[in-house]
């Protein structure tokens, strides 16, 4: 299965683009768990250690290119913890690494400097991006094509 086949069966279905790919998995889905970063990945560590079966992060970083809010440190946490993959609303760092780990990875840019560790944001804040509500809850269906964002689970 991949988006594009998911969109023509449910052609509703909202998308984002101008996401890249930085992780080892093709495609994947799950449940959306979101945290806001304003330049600030301390709440995403926290997000991270729960456990994260059949869920996707979606972190919210503003579009940001001042800092990476994603590392090879913590997508070695979120496999170790069963998350399905992250997103990320700004940059990642360490690609070299992120893309032999065995992780849906998928973000705007990169970017060397890592956050501040400040404990600021928020968990299950929703956001707009490209003109798409993002909560947690919803379901995101992820490959190179696009990300499609479903209020539920879709039946595929």
């Amino acid at each position: 299965m991949n988006t594009p086949d998911i969109s023509d069966k449910f052609p509703n279905t909202p998308f984002l683009l101008n996401y890249r790919p930085y992780g080892n998995n093709d495609f994947f889905c799950g449940e959306l768990v979101t945290v806001e970063c304003p330049d600030d990945n301390s709440l995403v560590r926290k997000v991270l250690s729960d456990d994260g079966v059949d869920k996707i992060l979606f972190v919210n970083g503003f579009n940001s290119k001042a800092v990476a809010f994603i590392g090879d440190n913590l997508a070695q946490l979120a496999i170790d913890n069963n998350w399905r993959g992250i997103i990320v609303n700004g940059c990642v760092r360490d690609v070299e690494i992120l893309k032999q780990m065995n992780l849906g990875i998928y973000a705007l840019g990169t970017c060397p400097k890592k956050s501040h560790k400040n404990n600021e944001g928020e968990i299950n804040k929703p956001f707009i991006t490209e003109g798409i509500e993002i909560h947690s809850g919803n379901w995101a269906y992820v490959d190179e094509n696009g990300i499609l964002i479903a209020k539920t689970k879709l039946l595929i």
